[in-house]
């Protein structure tokens, strides 16, 4: 996948203009863009947590379901 908007040379040279020696703003500007790239598709989305939630609450009724038959 390829970063789009995000200029590694142009962050290492701001970097630099800002004291960071050059060695150190290419590092930076390349975990910059790593982390632009990533992106956050990984995270849970909205409906991934209600998913989640109606299943424990199906599960909730199932147990309580299970209780009352036992009474």
């Amino acid at each position: 996948m390829r970063a789009t908007g995000f200029d590694t040379l142009e962050a290492a040279r701001d970097l630099e203009a800002a004291g960071i020696e050059r060695p150190q703003a290419e590092v930076l500007a390349r975990t910059m863009r790593k982390a632009s790239v990533s992106g956050l598709g990984h995270l849970a989305t909205k409906a991934d947590l209600y998913q989640v939630a109606l299943g424990i609450v199906i599960a909730n009724a199932a147990i309580a379901f299970g209780l009352l038959k036992l009474l």
